[in-house]
């Protein structure tokens, strides 16, 4: 497929069957953790806030045949283990 994505640009990502909300990911976050935190809602929107993002990927798609592969759950499960096996790189910037 190198031919046909060649100097090509796409948009790559999860689009609308990975789509989460801020409430749904804090919720993956806590039960995948095991940490729960106390989340204060703010009524107002600040003006660089994005209310929805979805990825359209169908260019690549069409182009290739890619699809996403992942979802959010398995994702943060995975971003959580590296984090575990690299808590002593991290440990500067965690704290």
């Amino acid at each position: 497929h190198m031919e046909i994505v060649n100097g090509e640009l796409f948009n790559v990502g999860g689009g609308v069957p990975c789509s989460t909300s801020l409430a749904e990911l804090t919720t993956l976050c806590q039960q995948i953790t095991g940490h729960h935190i106390t989340i204060e809602q703010v009524k107002e929107n600040r003006q660089a806030d994005i209310p929805i993002y979805l990825t359209d990927n169908q260019k690549v798609t069409k182009l290739t045949g890619w699809q996403p592969q992942f979802t959010p759950t398995a994702i943060l499960q995975d971003i959580h283990a590296w984090m575990v096996k690299e808590q002593h790189s991290l440990k500067s910037i965690l704290n």
